[in-house]
């Protein structure tokens, strides 16, 4: 039979067990420097981070210099990749997109750097710069028609670049209207006195119209410029 003070045991015993589990609670006082520096290193983590995050602006210069190195190395593709991936940033900078009209040019893409050219020209349509080069890629694929109208434009926002009145003259000439390739020619020179390309076209036009003596003048002038520039 048990006794009394035995139960009595038994029962504290069985009380007292939850109590005993688990550390026993720590000061605040302890605590509390633990939490400022909790804190403090949440601020470093946090301005650390801030500090090394590449922002799409920086992105996109790196991109560009990459694709500029790249170039100067002789990997076209590769320029042109990095090229697209800095436009894509940053689809309003009408500048970068100019700029990979160019890089296309550049790796001989002739439709994506036309496709691009006129992107800019229909987002900007003052911007002459565009309109030159898609003239000139029409030019290249003999489209004369087209070159025109393109270089037309660039002429009517460029009035004063003797290389907008050049390119309108070969564009007429190809398409055997001499006489208006001239005129075009010679207000390059008007323009650049030195402006060799309108001399050496001129003369060819010239000829083209059996106007011997003209063409001989132009191709003097032209061979004076080659030396004076050599």
């Amino acid at each position: 039979m048990s006794r009394p003070y035995e139960r009595c045991s038994e029962q504290i015993d069985s009380r007292a067990w939850p109590y005993e589990t688990g550390p026993a609670p720590v000061s605040l006082s302890i605590l509390w420097p633990v939490i400022k520096m909790g804190r403090s290193l949440k601020r470093m983590v946090t301005s650390y981070n801030d500090y090394f995050t590449i922002t799409p602006q920086d992105l996109k210069e790196i991109y560009l210099k990459k694709s500029q190195l790249l170039y100067e190395r002789g990997d076209a593709r590769g320029a042109v990749s990095f090229m697209e991936k800095a436009a894509a940033l940053d689809p309003e900078d009408l500048d970068t997109l100019y700029e990979l009209g160019l890089a296309y040019e550049k790796n001989k893409d002739l439709e994506e750097a036309l496709d691009t050219y006129k992107k800019v020209s229909e987002m900007r349509p003052d911007n002459a710069k565009a309109h030159y080069r898609a003239g000139f890629i029409f030019l290249r694929r003999r489209e004369f028609e087209e070159a025109i109208s393109a270089f037309e434009e660039a002429r009517r926002l460029e009035p004063r670049s003797a290389d907008v009145y050049f390119r309108l003259g070969q564009a007429l000439d190809r398409l055997h209207r001499h006489e208006e390739a001239v005129a075009y020619f010679n207000k390059a020179v008007e323009i650049d006195e030195d402006h060799l390309p309108s001399y050496k076209n001129m003369a060819l036009a010239y000829d083209s119209m059996n106007r011997h003596k003209e063409a001989l003048a132009c191709l003097k002038k032209a061979l004076e410029l080659e030396e004076m520039l050599a």
